[in-house]
């Protein structure tokens, strides 16, 4: 595993979402229930900044379309065959890392 620090804890709130770019990667970070999320910051429908969308417990609503992703697996709700890629997040004293690989 390739893990690269991405953010502070700090950065990343409850309820919402948090981009960042790693390498050639645009991310989007999320906190819910204690854990922490990150997803390519694309939808799979058109590209739409899912960083911008609403957040709604696990769900992230593309702001373009609405279209409804989990954050934890980065699944479209109503086709589980449709995905945002996800990435593996830990806690490092107050660094939030993420492995790319």
């Amino acid at each position: 595993m390739s893990w690269e620090k991405v953010a502070k804890v700090a950065d990343v709130k409850p309820g919402a979402s948090f981009a960042v770019i790693a390498g050639r990667r645009e991310l989007a970070l999320f906190l819910v229930e204690s854990q922490y999320f990150c997803i390519e910051n694309s939808c799979p429908h058109m590209q739409g900044p899912l960083s911008e969308g609403d957040v709604e417990g696990e769900i992230v609503y593309c702001p373009w379309h609405y279209w409804p992703i989990n954050i934890r697996t980065g699944e479209l709700t109503f086709d589980a065959g449709v995905c945002a890629a996800t990435f593996p997040c830990r806690v490092d004293g107050g660094d939030l890392l993420v492995d790319l690989d």
